[in-house]
């Protein structure tokens, strides 16, 4: 190529000779024991006289040698001319690996940070809210730019039972579903042992090593979810788009490691959060029966009230709802609503239990209840946003209520909401000395007393969704006390447990 070249620009012939080749011209050996790797001789007549025509040779950079004819006068400044040339075009060539290597760079750099951008872009959508977020939201959130960074049509996640990790529970796809929960089942099987230390890579060009038979399923990646020693389940790539592998050469490979490593960095950020919506969903689940306990410590020492908060918890949830309250709202008054007596723990058993009506010091005493519970309940920070409705739903419209006599829009939201509530089902259920009154007189003795005892705007909604609430009535069905196992074998059940 280069003495093509070099021939073109000398405007003769050029000849390429390699130092090894039987067949060299003499002049080849002159070049190789030359200093300066060129030598000029005359060429003899022949009749053996000297002529004015000579050989010319010069080494070439890859060892080789040009050899040419030239006339004598002018073999120097064609030598010169000749070492210019190749000079010129090894810089040429020098010039153009060095672009071809800073293009290399440059898209490598380029591909880096795209990858990075992306996994920045992952961990910012996948980040929780303080009260968790759905597996639907969280693969919807990662997997569909997932798909786009790494240039698959579409991503499998596929998730195992919660109880049960060799069971397949759930599948959720990124974009369109490429093939079946079954084929993707019988994938899962084959590579399990290999996932689980590394991610699978499958392509057309390795197409004997497939382990199903899938026209639809020609490439994939196939990563495990694992975190914190739990398995939740395996991510699958699935074929390469057919845009990219048009525009870019080496995407006509099929997945590369690239790509491999990409979706196994994603799916360890995956896992992780999964791990983290699992231990906050622990959270609210502790919280609950925490909550639970509570309430049932307030039943447990009053027979008579069971039920009632949890009856006045979902009467609250329904009227805040329905007066138009957030949805974050409505589940605090619910939350308040099953903890608004907790107070009367603090009730002697002689006020709490009296099967007749309360006198002026007795209900003094009762009245307490509402300080009680701001005691009990105001050092927990979780529980802090319902201090509002255990303090204040006993007060009144009109001022004359308890415990410090606050009046009309005053009373925080959620007191009114829970003292409309806490009267209805105080009037409709049964106590020791006396039936529960009929759902219509009830309504009656609210409408009645509208603007001076309960907001009147909250009494308009109530009574207006009444049926809603005597669904709420009739539908309640009080928790049954759990039943403490009995020894088995002279053995405490907690303790066999523990032995098992």
């Amino acid at each position: 190529m280069l003495c093509k070249e070099l021939g073109r620009r000398l405007g003769m012939e050029v000849n390429r000779w390699e130092k090894q080749d039987p067949l060299r011209s003499e002049i080849v050996d002159m070049v190789c024991e030359s200093d300066e790797q060129s030598a000029i001789t005359s060429i003899d007549n022949n009749d053996c006289e000297t002529s004015d025509r000579c050989e010319i040779g010069l080494q070439l950079p890859d060892g080789s040698v040009a050899c040419w004819e030239s006339n004598l006068e002018t073999a120097q400044s064609s030598l010169q001319h000749a070492r210019t040339i190749v000079e010129l075009i090894e810089s040429a060539n020098q010039r153009a690996e060095l672009q071809a290597e800073n293009d290399a760079l440059t898209m490598q750099v380029v591909n880096d940070f795209e990858e990075l951008s992306l996994i920045r872009s992952l961990s910012s959508v996948m980040e929780l809210p303080s009260g968790g977020i759905s597996l639907d939201d969280l693969c919807s959130r990662s997997l569909i730019p997932l798909a786009g960074g790494i240039g698959a049509t579409s991503i499998a996640a596929v998730f195992v039972d919660e109880h049960d990790a060799s069971k397949f529970a759930t599948t959720w796809w990124s974009g369109s579903q490429v093939t079946s929960d079954q084929r993707l089942a019988e994938l899962i099987t084959a590579h399990r042992k290999e996932a689980s230390f590394q991610p699978v890579v499958r392509n057309k060009i390795n197409a004997f090593d497939h382990v199903i038979d899938d026209e639809a399923l020609s490439e994939y990646v196939l990563v495990q979810c694992r975190s914190e020693g739990r398995l939740h389940g395996w991510l699958i790539a699935c074929n390469r788009c057919s845009e990219l592998t048009e525009d870019t050469p080496w995407a006509q490979l099929g997945f590369t490691t690239v790509q491999a490593s990409l979706l196994e960095t994603a799916t360890n950020q995956l896992a992780a959060q999964l791990h983290n919506t699992r231990l906050i969903k622990q959270k609210e689940e502790l919280f609950t029966d925490v909550v639970r306990a509570l309430v049932n410590a307030v039943e447990a020492r009053d027979p008579y009230t069971c039920g009632h908060s949890e009856r006045v918890a979902r009467f609250a949830r329904c009227l805040a709802g329905l007066a138009g309250q957030p949805e974050e709202a409505c589940e605090r008054i619910y939350l308040t609503g099953l903890l608004h007596d907790i107070g009367k723990i603090a009730i002697p058993d002689g006020v709490l239990q009296k099967p007749g009506r309360l006198d002026d010091d007795e209900r003094a005493i009762i009245e307490t209840h509402t300080d009680a519970g701001w005691r009990i309940l105001h050092e927990l920070e979780a529980l802090r946003d319902v201090l509002p409705g255990v303090l204040y739903h006993h007060e009144q419209y009109n001022g004359n209520g308890y415990p410090d006599g606050l009046a009309g829009d005053k009373i925080p939201i959620d007191g009114r909401i829970l003292a409309v509530c806490d009267a209805f089902d105080a009037m409709t259920s049964d106590r020791p000395y006396r039936d529960g009154m009929p759902i219509a007189k009830a309504v009656s003795i609210l409408q009645g007393s509208a603007g001076e005892s309960w907001d009147p705007a909250l009494i308009e909604t109530f009574c207006a969704n009444i049926d809603k609430m005597k669904a709420i009535k009739q539908g309640h069905r009080p928790r049954k006390q759990a039943s403490r196992p009995l020894p088995v074998d002279g053995q405490p059940l907690t303790t066999l447990t523990t032995n098992k």
